[in-house]
């Protein structure tokens, strides 16, 4: 099936490392720009490598919208959407990340992305997006994992088409299991962009070999993710105006 595209290379990408000693402040520091609401659902983290990598993810993309915006970090309000629960207002949790800047939602696409000590960042400036028939906007999606996250019993049969399988049965055992951490990551990053994620359909359902939607990345900011044992992809799509209930 065709569908209509919207060209990757106008989305801002960053790849940061988040463990202590690297270029970041201070999770207090890091904290202290983030709004309530973000602040609350660190609090609620017990873990704290994961409050720590939360905080990381959240602080960076606040940056980078800012920087986009031309804007201060600090006039930004976390906004969330979700598709699936139907609202359109202040969920903080989960959905589709965003931001409101004097009580208006700002013109960016945004996208998060956590792994193996990394976070990267996906952000399209969507006053400069060519519209599409029949689309209310843009989406866009980013996923990073680890090639070990993938490697378990039965990930084929849950995760994979019948048509995906295939394909990477064909491969060199070598190559197998980044090829399956790939497709994982296509499919991850696509339903972002969708803003629906796998609630209402199966991932061994969902096709990505050949979705012109998704590219297939290789490194971002000068960093090759193969060597670090990463993959990624980028999803960009139009969004329909239908919403589920």
């Amino acid at each position: 099936m065709n569908r209509p595209q919207i060209p990757t290379n106008s989305v801002a990408l960053r790849l940061l490392r988040t463990a202590e000693g690297t270029a970041l402040p201070p999770v207090a520091e890091m904290l202290s720009v983030l709004d309530g609401a973000e602040r609350a659902r660190a609090a609620r983290m017990q873990d704290t490598g994961t409050r720590s990598s939360f905080v990381a993810g959240r602080y960076a993309q606040r940056l980078l919208a800012a920087d986009l915006l031309d804007v201060r970090v600090s006039d930004l309000a976390s906004c969330f959407t979700c598709l699936s629960c139907g609202s359109e207002q202040g969920l903080p949790d989960h959905g589709r990340p965003g931001y409101s800047l004097n009580g208006e939602p700002v013109p960016l696409a945004l996208s998060l992305s956590r792994a193996a000590g990394f976070v990267l960042l996906a952000a399209l400036d969507t006053r400069g997006a060519d519209p599409v028939p029949g689309a209310c906007g843009v989406g866009v999606g980013v996923d990073l994992e680890s090639v070990p996250g993938t490697a378990f019993d039965g990930f084929d049969d849950v995760a994979l088409t019948r048509a995906e399988r295939d394909d990477v049965g064909r491969l060199p055992e070598v190559q197998r299991a980044a090829a399956r951490t790939r497709l994982w990551t296509r499919k991850e990053a696509l339903l972002k962009a969708l803003g629906t994620g796998f609630a209402d359909r199966d991932p061994s359902q969902v096709d990505v070999l050949r979705d012109g939607r998704i590219q297939d990345l290789q490194g971002v900011d000068g960093i090759a993710l193969e060597p670090e044992g990463l993959v990624a992809a980028l999803a960009v799509t139009p969004l329909r105006t239908e919403r589920r209930g």
